[in-house]
């Protein structure tokens, strides 16, 4: 009998959502497909949806909308990481601005952070050790193994 595998936690960047909302046909769309079916836990933070919400001209959805669609792919929505949670990932990043990102994947205890933040996020990948950080590509050819 075979064992039922538990599905990676994986936490989203707001890059991926939004490329995925854009394009339905890529990686990240992919991923979003994958969150929704349960092959992958996709977490995502309330910065996250707040994040994605500002780029509703660029998706061409209004907030409701997207709000709609990210209710349907990633539950619960966890709530902001901490000040202090977030100041102890400030010293790793060059840009104060995705602390946040890497507190609330070490909160939720994701396996994986994937994102297309090659500038900030992905130029961590052999220097962050606490989550896997990769690219949508890269997580695709990971699990698809």
């Amino acid at each position: 009998m075979k064992k039922r595998q538990i599905p990676p936690r994986v936490f989203f960047n707001a890059s991926v959502i939004i490329a995925g909302l854009i394009s339905p046909t890529g990686g990240s769309a992919k991923l979003l497909k994958w969150a929704k079916s349960h092959k992958v836990r996709g977490l995502i933070s309330e910065i996250i949806l707040q994040e994605v919400k500002k780029h509703k001209n660029k998706i061409g959805q209004d907030e409701k909308e997207i709000e709609k669609r990210i209710d349907s792919i990633f539950f619960p929505i966890v709530s902001r990481p901490e000040n202090t949670q977030v100041e102890e990932y400030r010293h790793i990043t060059t840009d104060y601005g995705d602390a946040h990102v890497l507190a609330s994947s070490i909160a939720t205890k994701s396996k994986f952070l994937v994102t297309l933040d090659q500038k900030h996020l992905l130029i961590l990948q052999k220097k962050f050790k606490k989550v896997k950080i990769v690219s949508p590509k890269q997580l695709i050819e990971m699990l698809s193994r």
